[in-house]
């Protein structure tokens, strides 16, 4: 077994897949198989972060078998009190509001966690911490676990919002609007940030929003540590997409020739890199990621030198499916939109040969840090 790894699901198998990108070969463990039903929320350093049936995460190595369980739902911050309910529904007060909330068992897992990733390894780092990414009312906030809490404790973030969170020389980075980045040091005890990099918008990413207008494309921000580098990478998906790749509006999916709207799924149509320049306070276009292939998607953000990985493309994107607000809306498509993009020419190919367009759950890539 070797990494970096695609965890899948087969259309029409119960059974929990892996594709080696380096052998090019797929596989099945047994660790994996008692998870049905169960919500992938983070790969990272190895390890899985998991919701149970209920909602409840825990990790898992995937090589060992090892679990360790992580505070309940009932413990994150936001959460006053929660309880199950009848017909598997859950209702939930938050803090500081007076009426309560109800969600089904599937709502609830899709809401509670949006990602999160591990500072360290657990079976190696007794002070590693899990931190994640939590809805709020349709904003992302943070929570940190540290062994031996019984909860999870909120982080004082001065941004609004956050689109991805990486460890980055035992600092822990957010990415939020503007784009900046707000840091915490993780070798304190503090839950304030230590300190937040605020840079113009790069100009060519004003730009490329011209060209992605918003009511064609959505994109996606992500934040990758790359050889010491910090990197912003922005994904541009096409919301409805024809089989000859023409991005075209929700409405064009209807004809005259059929009463059912033609099957357009979501597609990923390029990306754009930028490497943090902290002298000038700029965010500086990448040409070319050298030696280095990044893996984005639901895992921890991260990259790899090819030299040591054979079966990866330099300066080549791997990304998978993460655009968790349209993956079930369609019982044709969803968990689809992954492949590997190329920075030099801007082409988009498949790394394995899947005719799939509906995977349950998602695809998540396994990368070592």
């Amino acid at each position: 077994m070797k990494f970096p790894l695609l965890i899948f699901s087969k259309e029409g198998e119960s059974r929990i897949s892996f594709f080696s990108l380096t052998e090019k070969s797929v596989f099945q463990l047994d660790v994996l198989q008692s998870l049905q039903g169960c919500r992938c929320v983070g790969s990272s350093h190895g390890w899985l972060v998991i919701l149970n049936e209920k909602s409840d995460p825990f990790l898992v190595d995937i090589v060992s078998e090892t679990r360790f369980q992580l505070p309940g739902k009932e413990t994150f911050p936001h959460i006053q009190a929660i309880r199950e309910i009848e017909n598997e529904e859950f209702e939930i007060q938050y803090k500081g509001e007076k009426d309560s909330f109800c969600y089904s068992l599937e709502t609830l897992q899709e809401w509670l966690m949006v990602k999160a990733i591990l500072s360290g390894i657990p079976s190696c780092d007794t002070n590693y911490a899990v931190i994640t990414m939590y809805n709020l009312h349709c904003k992302s906030k943070l929570a940190l676990f540290r062994p031996g809490d019984s909860g999870w404790t909120g982080l004082h973030g001065e941004l609004e919002s956050y689109d991805d969170i990486i460890c980055h020389e035992n600092l822990l980075c957010a990415l939020g609007c503007g784009p900046s980045v707000e840091i915490w040091d993780l070798n304190e005890s503090t839950q304030k940030s230590k300190m937040i990099i605020q840079v113009p918008c790069p100009r060519n990413l004003i730009e490329a929003y011209k060209f992605y207008s918003r009511d064609l494309y959505t994109s996606k921000w992500y934040l990758v540590s790359s050889c010491q580098d910090l990197l912003l990478v922005v994904r541009y998906i096409g919301e409805f997409v024809r089989y000859d790749g023409e991005v075209i509006y929700e409405g064009d999916t209807l004809t005259d020739y059929t009463s059912q709207p033609l099957v357009c799924p979501y597609k990923t149509v390029g990306f754009n890199v930028y490497k943090l320049d902290c002298k000038l306070k700029q965010w500086m276009q990448v040409e070319s990621l050298n030696d280095a292939a990044l893996f984005v998607g639901g895992n921890h953000s991260a990259s790899v030198q090819v030299k040591e990985y054979p079966g990866c493309k330099a300066s080549a994107i791997y990304f998978t499916d993460d655009y968790w607000d349209r993956m079930d809306e369609d019982s044709y498509y969803g968990g689809h939109d992954m492949g590997v993009f190329m920075l030099a020419d801007g082409s988009i190919e498949p790394f394995f040969d899947c005719d799939q367009q509906r995977f349950e759950p998602p695809p998540f890539w396994m990368v070592p840090n």
